[in-house]
């Protein structure tokens, strides 16, 4: 998941948040808020408001410590960090890549409750200070949460820390990550299965939201372990697979003065590509084109608006070598695969590698290897 507001970097790691965070931040307030009176009588209405929010706020503050210690152990591990995410169900470390052993697996994924628990641990202490019935009641609630989500975490299914540890553990007894993840992706299902049947009984006995509530976290970890099992198998058929394997070569390249009419009406239906680099009289490298775009630029614009109008620079497209493998590359990218990638040997442009390229790779390394998706 990426972020859809930037909240800066920590330690040098990138930390956003997405909206569906602000929505459950209100909801854990307002049910806090409503529960304050009885607590804690004879405060404000503000003084209640302003305590369910502090608190709500510093959960999440606590959850981010929770991503950081993966964050942090995983690039000391020699595993690159995208960055974090806090959203809807918690939080996510985007880790780059895959740690080298079930060890460093275990270790990356281990911290994290371990790091919910000491975080709970102090907040027992603060919540046994002689502070006021408020202060007293959001370190207590502080620490309630930070042990449930310790406890939570170590639940058997992907993405969930416990997922990991499974999978590190079968990782280590079959001598293969993908297999690990295969197996801990079938056992998390049972939890995942479990929490929705779990779910429906509530509705029937009047919680209607905490049993809708349970079975859409299970539906989530059901999906985010096909996914997980999915993205594993994937890296399996790509790994030790260069660039050159993959890319289309040769590769049609174009004047940046030619005219979207003249490309559609004569370029266009004389090639199978999608993807066109462009060049100025020199010769140099301006852009590259995509038919997509072309065909969205209106008809009476299509005259007039030359092929370097609706390009993208040549500065902001990916570039890569033939020799370079796949697998590290499309980590290195992640979704800048789909602005295409440029192949260049000895700066030449020998090839363009696109989604469609690497799908025909995995494809392909399927039918020789019986190796299939989830």
């Amino acid at each position: 998941m990426s972020s859809s507001i930037r909240l800066g970097r920590i330690f040098g790691i990138e930390v956003g948040f997405s909206w569906s965070l602000v929505l459950l931040v209100a909801y854990i307030a307002w049910t806090l808020e409503s529960q304050l009176p009885s607590n804690a009588p004879h405060h404000s209405l503000v003084a209640y408001w302003i305590t369910a929010i502090a608190a709500a706020v510093l959960f999440y503050a606590c959850l981010l410590v929770h991503e950081l210690s993966h964050a942090l152990v995983a690039r000391g591990r020699g595993v690159k960090v995208q960055g974090i995410t806090l959203w809807l169900f918690g939080g996510v470390a985007r880790l780059e890549g895959e740690p080298v052993s079930a060890r460093d697996e275990s270790i990356i994924a281990g911290v994290g409750p371990l790091t919910s628990i000491v975080i709970a641990a102090f907040f027992f202490g603060l919540a046994n200070l002689p502070t006021s019935d408020l202060v007293d009641i959001v370190f207590s609630y502080l620490f309630i949460a930070n042990l449930a989500l310790a406890v939570f975490n170590l639940v058997p299914a992907f993405p969930l820390d416990g997922g990991r540890l499974l999978s590190a553990a079968l990782w280590w007894r079959s001598g293969t990550r993908q297999q690990g993840v295969h197996n801990a992706v079938r056992i998390g299902r049972i939890f995942a299965y479990l929490m929705i049947a779990s779910g429906v009984p509530l509705v029937l006995l009047g919680q209607g939201l905490q049993g809708v509530w349970l079975a859409f976290i299970g539906w989530f970890l059901l999906s985010a372990g096909t996914q997980e099992e999915a993205g594993s198998t994937v890296r399996t058929l790509l790994r030790s697979i260069p660039v050159s394997a993959a890319m289309t070569s040769p590769v049609v390249i174009l004047p940046d003065w030619v005219t979207v009419e003249q490309f559609l009406e004569s370029v266009a239906p004389n090639h199978n590509f999608s993807t066109y680099p462009i060049h100025e009289p020199s010769g140099k490298l301006t852009g590259v084109v995509r038919l997509r775009d072309l065909v969205r630029v209106p008809s009476q614009d299509r005259g007039r608006k030359h092929l370097i109008d609706v390009a993208l620079p040549i500065s902001a497209v990916p570039t890569s070598t033939p020799r370079e493998e796949l697998l590290p590359l499309m980590e290195r990218l992640g979704r800048g695969l789909d602005q295409r990638v440029l192949v260049f040997d000895n700066g030449q442009l020998v090839g363009i590698l696109s989604p469609t390229d690497v799908a025909r790779i995995v494809s392909a390394r399927q039918a020789t290897t019986g190796i299939r998706p989830a």
